[in-house]
Formats: C-alpha cells, sequence, structure tokens
C-alpha cells in the first residue's frame, strides 16, 4: 500500500480530486510496482515489449480533498496462466480503511517492434506477474 500526495493541480473546480487525477495516479503507481517486482522500463525495453490496456474504468465513491490521508492498495484481479492479459485493480483507501475509489484497467503486453500483442509472454515479465501482490479473490483466467 502507497501513500499519495495529492498536489493543487489535481483539483476540479469544486475542491476534491478531479477525476482524471485518479487514472494518473493509478497509472504512476502500476508503473511503480511493477519496477518493483522486477518489470522495470530497462527490461520492456529490451524485450521490446510494452503494457497495454483495453479498458479502464473507475467507480467514485467517496470525495478525496487535498488535505485527505489516502493510499492507493494496488492487486492483480485477475491473469491467463501465460501473463499475456491481466486485470489490475487500485483501491483508493483512505486510512481508516474506507474505499474513496476503485480502478480496474484490462490490459496485455503489446511487441514494441511488431506493434502486435507480445506471444509469448517474456519468461521475466511472467517472473514478476507471478510476484505481484494478488487480491483475496484472485482468479486466472
Amino acid at each position: 500500500m502507497k501513500h499519495i500526495n495529492l498536489r493543487w493541480a489535481d483539483l476540479d473546480p469544486n475542491f476534491h480530486l478531479r477525476h482524471s487525477s485518479y487514472y494518473d495516479l493509478a497509472a504512476q503507481e502500476r508503473i511503480d510496482i511493477l519496477d518493483e517486482y522486477g518489470i522495470t522500463i530497462h527490461l520492456m525495453k529490451t524485450e521490446n515489449v510494452g503494457p497495454v490496456l483495453f479498458k479502464e474504468e473507475c467507480e467514485f465513491r467517496r470525495e478525496i480533498h487535498l488535505d485527505s490521508k489516502i493510499h492507493i492498495l494496488t492487486s492483480l484481479l485477475k491473469m491467463k496462466k501465460d501473463g499475456s492479459r491481466w486485470i489490475i485493480q487500485h483501491e483508493f483507501l483512505s486510512e481508516e480503511g474506507k474505499l474513496h475509489a476503485l480502478i480496474k484497467v484490462e490490459g496485455s503486453w503489446i511487441d514494441t517492434v511488431k506493434r502486435k500483442l507480445a506471444r509469448p509472454v517474456p519468461e521475466a515479465i511472467l517472473e514478476g506477474l507471478n510476484k505481484f501482490p494478488k487480491t483475496a479473490d484472485f482468479e486466472y483466467l
């Protein structure tokens, strides 16, 4: 779980987190956690693969304000056993554990040279995904 620092630029005219900031914060957290489990930018460049999203959706439950103490819990919800497709979930939680927003992204890996889905997924990518934190109800697709 990672604490997030909010910026004035993240707010909308109603003084709460603007909708696009949720997506930006989740995307950065996703890249940070991939890096933590060995799926680094350097590895992706070396293997000529990168993550590609097919779907991204957010459920907004409670407002988040500039002084809110919010954490993001990022987990793997579903994945094909070969790592070729996955669903990652981001929970925006208060210090008390109340859910403020839930983002789910569905994605895969693209071969950055061929510009097609990467198959098979490089072994180092699959190893990192297998280490990735999983939800309590994680399942293979």
